[in-house]
């Protein structure tokens, strides 16, 4: 061979091995970890006895995700970004309805992934809300819509250019509808209970 040695080449593609393997692995693993929420978020819509057993699953796979994230922040990625505010959201949700109050955000990977997952919980809030009507449980319905209002609120304050908060101003455009239509729900239900 000429200017390059081998044993160069084959220490670099070792080593581009070592990561492109990491780099699949953390993909999985945010991939599990945003199926397991999905899965959590369904039970809880459905009071499922399975919460308890997949918030623990979903809890250790984002524990997982954020120690390998912190080992290899070089492949940080929007896969993980993605099942980082996924846990947030659901693990939110879960705490609304069990505990009637959010866990502290220093409980997640960082503040950005905390104010997509509230952001995205305001979804989830209106179809708990929708659900509540269905049943006739409007005063639960009209608290939804108060924590509803509540985290829209608040997110407000953290409407930062996209490069800070990636996506946050889309999430926040599709929550201002949700808030309207949930608001339609409860006057419309208003007059029906009457």
């Amino acid at each position: 061979m000429g200017i390059l040695k081998e044993e160069w080449l084959a220490s670099m593609e070792r080593e581009l091995e070592k990561k492109e393997n990491k780099r699949r692995e953390l993909s999985d693993l945010s991939y599990e970890l945003i199926k397991r929420c999905g899965l959590l978020v369904s039970n809880l819509h459905r009071s499922s006895e399975l919460v308890d057993q997949l918030l623990g699953e979903a809890t250790s796979l984002h524990s997982k995700l954020v120690q390998e994230v912190r080992d290899w922040p070089e492949l940080n990625s929007s896969d993980e970004q993605s099942a980082f505010s996924e846990y947030a959201e659901a693990r939110c949700f879960y705490a609304l309805l069990r505990q009637g109050q959010l866990p502290d955000p220093s409980e997640f990977y960082d503040e950005e992934s905390f104010a997509l997952g509230l952001a995205d919980l305001i979804g989830e809030l209106k179809r708990s809300l929708v659900n509540q009507v269905i049943e006739g449980r409007y005063d639960e319905a009209t608290k939804l819509f108060a924590w509803m209002q509540e985290l829209f609120d608040a997110l407000l304050r953290f409407e930062y250019p996209r490069s800070v908060v990636r996506g946050l101003k889309r999430k926040l455009d599709v929550d201002r509808a949700l808030l309207e239509d949930a608001r339609m729900v409860l006057a419309n239900a208003k007059l029906y209970y009457k």
